[in-house]
């Protein structure tokens, strides 16, 4: 299902569709039939329980450890929520006393800091659209940033294919990507889903001699940097 992006350009703004980049070659989906109709999987209640003994004539005596109105029952997802364990704690109950923390490494790959972990919420289709900040020649883009997934943006209607058609045309006729920024003031990085991952993003454009234009929302997280450099005595 494609995202709603609200994005700025040239004083003017539109909402458009951001969706997944097509593939190469279509998927292809294997199907497992039989003479009764296609096979498909489910989540259901294996009817176990687990208790700390059970004796063998408890067992002869009937199913203490099975919970035969429950198994093959299906598992309704809004019933279910998950649970974290200790791997060394040998009772292996669930617990609940910890906390997110987000490490950051710096480029030798040493940790630098440790923080709690935010939770962000999606800014792209917010009152305040998202705005094109400064630009960078596309090759050195390319090569200072690693980035970890690509978006297509998507015209709605007449209005916004020529909207989007500009600014590709700008973009590529420059030889340039734009930066993007979210929030009132342009400057705060994008979130595409609720409870994601904070990313620098760039938008990069095409456009061939019949008019059709292709832009790119490249989204990266982390920087390339080198490390210093050490001296090493010999």
């Amino acid at each position: 299902m494609p995202i709603t992006l609200h994005l700025e350009y040239q004083g003017k703004s539109a909402r458009v569709d951001l969706h997944g980049l097509p593939p190469d070659k279509p998927k292809v989906v294997p199907r497992t039939t039989t003479s009764s109709g296609e096979v498909t999987s489910a989540r259901l209640v294996t009817g176990a329980r687990k208790y700390a003994a059970v004796d063998f004539a408890s067992l002869v005596a009937g199913d203490p450890e099975l919970d035969l109105e429950l198994a093959g029952t299906p598992i309704d997802p809004d019933s279910v929520t998950p649970a974290w364990f200790d791997a060394s704690d040998p009772a292996r109950g669930p617990i609940g006393d910890f906390a997110d923390v987000d490490i950051v490494y710096d480029a030798a790959g040493q940790e630098k800091a440790r923080r709690p972990h935010l939770v962000r919420h999606a800014n792209l289709n917010e009152l305040h659209p998202v705005k094109i900040g400064k630009r960078l020649p596309a090759n050195e883009a390319l090569t200072q940033f690693a980035f970890k997934q690509t978006l297509q943006l998507a015209h709605v209607d007449g209005l916004t294919y020529e909207f989007l058609q500009n600014l590709a045309r700008d973009l590529s006729q420059k030889g340039e990507v734009a930066v993007l920024g979210a929030g009132p003031k342009g400057n705060q990085p994008l979130v595409i889903r609720e409870a994601g991952t904070a990313y620098r993003a760039f938008l990069y454009g095409e456009i061939d001699s019949e008019g059709r234009y292709r832009l790119l929302l490249l989204l990266s997280d982390q920087e390339l940097k080198l490390p210093e450099r050490v001296s090493v005595e010999l």
